[in-house]
């Protein structure tokens, strides 16, 4: 479920965000370093959200993403790179994107996110007219031997795909007629290894195979499709495709 529009310039019953709550390499945005209690206060602590940052537009240099005032990536976001998920204090956040180590701002924009949800912000489109994609992560129940799926569209001159998911002799579509920025639910299947592939609407011509893919009990996966159809001239982001394990 798409939460906000495109911003512009395990064991018996699982219940997951489709979110790691992942704290390392210096990403943790917002949180309290330290303050004085009493003896007799219980400790209080700032309402959080999860979020994974994704750079996806495909001609744009490495990008700094910056909170408020500070800067949450501490390496340059690289084109396919994916955070895991940061801490966010949760409410209204502005965030700006500049390429790495300069000062202009390309992209302003701003969210509000809820407590405790989990969230994929994903940059794309051309970098001349870069975009900032929200989808929320919603909470999936998942029992033994099952894991859940789905499809993200963002190779910005594609036409619309399909993605089919094959088990032995047995395939199943999990994702029809998907536009660019189109962005599935997620859908459970049995966990184990299958494949998937992706399709053009219309004509079924494969454009992307993804062979031998381990989704394992309780996991939640989300399958990127990225990249040029056709790269222009001197760039070799070719349509390719990106499995992001949300937990």
């Amino acid at each position: 479920m798409v939460v906000e529009n495109v911003k512009k310039g395990i064991n018996g019953e699982n219940h997951s965000f489709a979110a790691a709550i992942i704290i390392g390499l210096g990403f943790i945005v917002g949180v309290i370093s330290g303050c004085d209690v009493g003896d007799d206060d219980a400790p209080t602590f700032p309402d959080i959200s999860y979020v994974g940052l994704y750079h996806a537009s495909p001609d744009a240099p490495p990008l700094d993403v910056i909170m408020e005032q500070g800067r949450i990536n501490y390496f340059p976001l690289r084109y396919a790179e994916y955070t895991n998920y940061l801490n966010f204090y949760a409410g209204e956040r502005t965030m700006r994107v500049r390429p790495a180590n300069a000062s202009n701002v390309v992209l302003d924009t701003t969210f509000f996110f809820e407590t405790a949800a989990a969230y994929s912000l994903f940059y794309v489109n051309e970098y001349t007219d870069i975009q900032a994609l929200l989808v929320e992560d919603e909470e999936v129940a998942l029992s033994l031997g099952e894991a859940a799926v789905r499809f993200i569209h963002l190779s910005p001159d594609s036409q619309e795909l399909d993605l089919i998911r094959s088990v032995g002799d047995e395939t199943t579509a999990l994702a029809q007629g998907n536009a660019y920025l189109d962005a599935t639910l997620f859908t459970i299947v049995e966990s184990g290894v299958q494949s998937f592939q992706v399709n053009l609407t219309g004509s079924g011509e494969e454009v992307l195979s993804i062979p031998d893919v381990g989704l394992r009990s309780g996991g939640v996966y989300t399958i990127v499709a990225r990249g040029y159809s056709s790269p222009p001239s001197g760039n070799v982001n070719n349509l390719n495709a990106h499995v992001l394990i949300n937990n």
